[in-house]
């Protein structure tokens, strides 16, 4: 979306049903030819609701509608200074930070807030209270798969062994297509079978394949986005995940091969998904925490690109050859 059309919707967003996504939830569904909610196409959730709400909001769920103007103001200020010129003779900032802000420009800005059930949320995680992730700190170091796996086996970060999937262009972190709430690019595509249902991101460019069927397998291995089954409940469908590898453990949500996702999917009103998920994992966290996202169908002729990555594959060739050198040298 350019430039423009988002400072438009900025100043129109009062009146305009896109601005806030609201998952309104009705009976009168698009349905597939098998009967059940048809949730493919083309969706999005660009919007500057954080996923962990600020501190200081303490247990505020909503902001007035004053308070989501004036936020959606300061973006649309952010954006159009983004959108200036820079010097190419600029100096480092003195004791900032040193960005890659000319490629920062062309990803999409979110100015909007996610709108649920009328609300105007200050975060996606709606449990605890608190909207913040439970971390259970004094034992996350210890209970964390990957790094212990890591010390168990002598192994440094130096070699495709010890490297989380980030580095290796693999999927990073448990987050699962659905649950990126922003950043370098909130698109997926829903592609949907009376058996299968498949979510691909364009960011990571991974396509999840999601059996659905009555009972999750008691039996398996650990796999890459883990072991997702789907059923359906009235409307809603309902996906359990399992058995991720410990190399994705990756902040903001740190996992384990412990880690249990269930995310629910329902159709609402006006092309709308309210998408809800609940994270646990005793070793990580003090308790399960939910967050709910409003996903809205994107414009027609938008599609998803490819995100391919490159710079991780260059970071990780440069990494492994220091380190090869270095082995080298004793």
């Amino acid at each position: 979306m350019t430039f423009f059309t988002r400072t438009l919707s900025a100043l129109l967003f009062v009146v305009s049903p896109h601005v806030f996504a609201q998952a309104n939830l009705v009976t009168n569904l698009p349905k597939t030819e098998y009967g059940y909610p048809d949730l493919q196409g083309y969706w999005e959730n660009l919007h500057q609701t954080p996923l962990q709400r600020p501190r200081e909001l303490g247990d505020k769920q909503a902001y007035s509608e004053d308070e989501a103007f004036a936020l959606i103001e300061q973006a649309s200020a952010d954006l159009r200074k983004r959108s200036l010129p820079l010097d190419p003779d600029r100096e480092p900032p003195q004791g900032g930070l040193v960005t890659n802000q000319a490629d920062d420009d062309f990803d999409d800005f979110p100015i909007d807030i996610a709108m649920i059930n009328g609300e105007y949320r200050t975060s996606l995680i709606i449990d605890p209270p608190n909207g913040r992730i439970p971390h259970d700190i004094v034992n996350r170091a210890q209970t964390n798969e990957f790094y212990f796996y890591l010390q168990d086996n002598n192994l440094r970060f130096d070699g495709p062994e010890a490297a989380y999937g980030g580095e290796r262009c693999l999927f990073p972190g448990p987050q699962l297509s659905m649950m990126y709430q922003r950043g370098l690019s909130p698109y997926t595509q829903i592609v949907q079978t009376k058996d299968y249902l498949m979510i691909l991101g364009e960011y990571p460019y991974h396509a999840r394949i999601i059996r659905i069927e009555d009972d999750h397998p008691t039996n398996g291995f650990a796999k890459w986005m883990g072991d997702s089954v789907g059923h359906w409940e009235n409307e809603t469908l309902v996906i359990h995940t399992e058995k991720m590898r410990r190399e994705q453990s990756f902040p903001p949500i740190f996992s384990t091969i412990h880690t249990q996702i269930t995310e629910r999917l329902s159709l609402g009103e006006n092309d709308t998904i309210l998408y809800e998920y609940t994270v646990t994992d005793p070793q990580l966290y003090l308790q399960s925490f939910t967050a709910q996202i409003p996903f809205t169908r994107m414009q027609n002729g938008q599609v998803i690109y490819e995100y391919a990555c490159h710079e991780g594959n260059y970071s990780f060739v440069g990494s492994l050859s220091g380190a090869r050198w270095e082995d080298a040298q004793n």
